[in-house]
């Protein structure tokens, strides 16, 4: 299984909602986004979600959509974000508002030299976030979105394709446990 629509065809009947929406959202034929920041937002989606068959899948996706330069710039976004969402998370969640007084200290160079558009990366970015729950991080980068010109439609979107591909990262681990 080494693509997306055989990956979905294997899906059992209690996925079915799922699936729909895997089908209705990551697709070429949705306009809310470009084709590139759909594809890209998946693939950082399922990075995030660590299940090998999806971040194989997804992989196998985007080859003919994503230049190297894009999808390098997707594994920066997963990478980072996997950073940065656990530590502002913690400023955020910690009683402690000293710590957010205090540098942070972690490098984060790729978030300004990713070499792609600005409004692409922060949506490889926004869809990591929202997985890995980061509060400060999904309203640091939806509003970079909204600022370069994004509609919420457009913003919202990348919440629903990374709600899909984590709930098809569920699946699959349901699956494997049967």
């Amino acid at each position: 299984m080494n693509n997306l629509e055989s990956l979905l065809s294997s899906m059992p009947d209690y996925a079915r909602d799922v699936k729909i929406n895997v089908q209705s959202l990551i697709n070429r034929e949705n306009t809310i986004l470009t084709i590139k920041q759909i594809f890209g937002a998946a693939l950082a989606s399922a990075y995030a979600t660590k299940e090998n068959l999806l971040i194989q899948v997804m992989e196998n996706e985007v080859q003919n959509i994503l230049s190297e330069s894009e999808l390098k710039a997707v594994k920066t976004a997963a990478s980072l974000m996997a950073m940065n969402n656990i530590y502002y998370r913690f400023l955020h969640i910690s009683d402690d508002k000293e710590y957010s007084q205090l540098p942070a200290g972690l490098r984060m160079r790729g978030i300004a030299d990713h070499g792609i558009e600005k409004v692409d990366f922060e949506i490889f970015s926004l869809a990591p976030s929202i997985i890995n729950g980061c509060g400060m991080c999904i309203d640091a980068h939806a509003n970079q979105l909204i600022k370069h010109g994004l509609t919420k439609s457009q913003v919202q979107m990348v919440a629903k394709i990374a709600a899909v591909i984590n709930s098809v990262a569920q699946v699959l681990v349901i699956q494997n446990q049967e």
